[in-house]
């Protein structure tokens, strides 16, 4: 029986994630698979932090079993196969009881959703989660006579999480969440960077610290039960860098749950739509119309030619040094931008250099008899200081640029939850996967 909660954190109070972990803690219910964390648009304005989902199957499991997890020093296991389901209501009261005791009840915007079904949905749904702002009440037409379901408060969560049960799971990755409720205090920034080290060394991992920028990434910004979070598309690796983090710094924690996640996937991104709209995701290749700038507050912007709309292209401040490519760019380069759209811009995640323009200059040529550059005296007259010949014509010279036709992106400290680091490109050039991303 698939589980799935939403929307029972706040901007700097819990994560929803942490819930699954009280099921599975506090639950009789075997588990069947792994438990999905779902990210959703990036672009709806009233998400928390990360606009992502949870679903788990929870009955009586069979077959082989894997380790997702540990919980109070004992390996969580899960199976590959369903033998048996829970009761629905039994469950819904279950699962509800652990969402009251955690859900965050002095915020506005928390309103948790549970939706509790046989089935998974069909991917239309999600696909719709990733592109648009769907309404509590479509949601509830498309429940109706599919599964059961309990809003809390308004009860905007139950979007999210049924959202979360349409994702197909083709292409995936894994993240391990290290859990201590309600949160595990502080942690030096010099501890954070150095913990944060520790899963840089194994290739299959990613987005775990932005080294240039010295930012630990596997860490949460707020206080939440997550003391850490590292990504990557192996499991195995995973536990291995949990129990190396584990003997190489005192952390006190609870346990951990791995899941399977669309994030790095790029699943947000439409390519080359024929409709732009403002709450998608897109990869657009056009032509660069215009010369880059800067306006106040470090944010860089370049016209961008997509089919017949002229739009601009931003790298944002807090993109750092990835503005530096945006402000190489010239007029007539051939580009791949790949990011969010809203109100005629393009929040650049990706940009993808196809052909470079060829620039120019014009220099005053050399006199061939005394081999001495001429002297530009205006109005393409050019004259030798030596022998006081004329010229014409200055020579073009062309100018070597130094951005490259390849593959650019953000820095890991902007970088979003789902867009696909380059490192993980080769992963999913085959796809459907069969383990990780291979």
């Amino acid at each position: 029986m698939y589980v799935a909660i939403d929307d029972t954190d706040s901007q700097d109070k819990m994560c929803t994630t942490y819930l699954i972990y009280e099921i599975i803690s506090r639950g009789e219910y075997d588990i069947i698979g792994s438990p999905e964390l779902v990210r959703l648009n990036p672009n709806i304005g009233y998400k928390t932090r990360g606009n992502g989902a949870l679903n788990i199957n929870l009955g009586k499991g069979s077959g082989n079993t894997s380790i997702i997890g540990k919980a109070n020093g004992k390996f969580i296991k899960s199976y590959e196969k369903v033998a048996g389901e829970p009761d629905k209501q039994e469950l819904m009261d279950f699962i509800s009881s652990i969402v009251e005791d955690f859900y965050v009840k002095d915020d506005d915007k928390t309103n948790p959703g549970i939706v509790i079904s046989n089935d998974r949905f069909h991917s239309g749904l999600y696909g719709k989660a990733l592109q648009d702002d769907i309404s509590i009440e479509f949601i509830e037409n498309y429940l109706s006579g599919r599964a059961i379901y309990r809003k809390i408060k308004t009860g905007h969560g139950i979007i999210g999480s049924s959202a979360s049960l349409a994702w197909p799971g083709k292409s995936y990755t894994y993240e391990l969440l290290d859990y201590r409720y309600p949160n595990y205090g502080d942690i030096t920034y010099g501890e954070k960077i150095d913990i944060s080290s520790i899963p840089e060394s194994f290739y299959s991992t990613f987005n775990n610290i932005d080294i240039k920028n010295r930012y630990p990434a596997i860490f949460p910004k707020p206080k939440t039960p997550v003391i850490f979070g590292v990504r990557g598309v192996d499991k195995n690796d995973l536990i291995t860098i949990y129990d190396r983090i584990k003997e190489r710094h005192n952390i006190d924690d609870q346990g951990y749950i791995i899941y399977k996640t669309n994030q790095g996937t790029d699943d947000h991104i439409m390519p080359e739509p024929d409709y732009l709209s403002s709450m998608g995701s897109y990869s657009l290749t056009g032509v660069i119309s215009g010369e880059p700038y800067t306006i106040e507050g470090g944010h860089s912007f370049v016209n961008f030619k997509y089919k017949n709309e002229e739009i601009k292209l931003a790298a944002f401040e807090p993109t750092k040094e990835f503005r530096k490519v945006l402000m190489s760019v010239i007029p007539g380069d051939i580009v791949s931008a790949y990011g969010s759209y809203a109100k005629g811009t393009i929040k650049l995640e990706k940009l993808r250099v196809i052909k470079k323009a060829r620039l120019y200059r014009k220099e005053p040529p050399v006199c061939p008899e005394c081999h001495v550059k001429t002297r530009s005296k205006g109005q393409m007259d050019y004259r030798c200081p030596v022998c006081k010949k004329r010229y014409k014509n200055p020579e073009i010279t062309e100018i070597t640029r130094e951005l490259e036709e390849k593959f650019y992106e953000v820095p890991v400290i902007a970088r979003r939850h789902l867009s696909m680091p380059l490192k993980l490109m080769p992963y999913f050039s085959d796809i459907p996967q069969t383990s990780g991303v291979s």
